[in-house]
């Protein structure tokens, strides 16, 4: 980071972070050298001059052309540096906060449009199990925070079982989700093609995703998530079935 995108950082304007930066390099300056370094227009220079002044960030330096030179810098930045600070901590309460509030379901189904959408709440979920994970899929995406999230729930004593395509392009990314802990299954094509890619979560919640062939561009994917009983129940049936026909991985 260069020291103008620092000073845009701490909350200084674009022409307050251009003339703090050229300070910095220039030391002690006039208003000519300032705005030459800077490319701020000299007539740009003296309504921030000012303003550094009341902030007690810039000192007058007499001579016959009059020049300007900053003081206090570090001791102003570490105030702000500890604003920003205590800002995170209050942000983090906050956060841990609307986390633990409970949440009034007043619907079964919601919909999720888009493979990274419903990566990152597959993710969220898995972290909050704490029995049992049943899925179907197809193509064994990989992305760390999935493959973290699920070793994590296996090393809780989570049971995660999950059943897919095995084949020449997908046996690498299946093996990585084996080496998390899962139990795999190889999908058996009487079951259909294409399976439907489905998920259980301790037979509270699931997911169906539909995405290719269906839906080519994976920004389209759409995800149902519910919590609907029925759905489950069905889901559960159709997943213990595949499971005795197919075999170990």
């Amino acid at each position: 980071m260069n020291r103008i995108d620092f000073f845009e950082d701490l909350g200084f304007g674009e022409y307050e972070s251009k003339i703090l930066s050229s300070l910095v390099k220039l030391g002690i300056a006039s208003a000519k050298e300032v705005s030459l370094d800077s490319g701020v227009p000299q007539n740009k220079l003296y309504g921030v001059f000012e303003e550094f002044e009341k902030k007690g960030l810039l000192a007058k330096i007499p001579s016959d052309v009059k020049k300007y030179q900053l003081i206090n810098l570090k001791s102003f930045i570490d105030s702000k540096l500890k604003e920003r600070e205590n800002r995170l901590k209050e942000l983090r309460v906050t956060s841990k906060k609307i986390e633990e509030a409970p949440v009034e379901e007043n619907f079964n189904f919601s919909l999720i449009k888009g493979q990274k959408a419903v990566m990152s709440k597959l993710a969220e979920s898995n972290e909050k199990v704490e029995k049992e994970i049943l899925g179907v899929q197809r193509n064994w995406k990989i992305w760390g925070e999935g493959l973290r999230a699920m070793e994590s729930a296996v090393r809780r004593g989570v049971v995660v079982k999950q059943i897919g395509v095995i084949n020449d392009e997908t046996l690498k990314r299946a093996n990585e989700w084996k080496k998390t802990g899962v139990k795999i299954r190889k999908y058996n094509d009487k079951f259909g093609q294409f399976p439907l890619r489905f998920s259980i979560f301790d037979r509270k919640y699931a997911r169906i995703t539909i995405g290719k062939p269906e839906i080519p561009n994976p920004e389209d994917y759409l995800t149902i998530w519910t919590d609907s009983k029925p759905l489950i129940n069905m889901l559960l049936n159709q997943f213990n079935e595949m499971w005795k026909e197919c075999e170990n991985f």
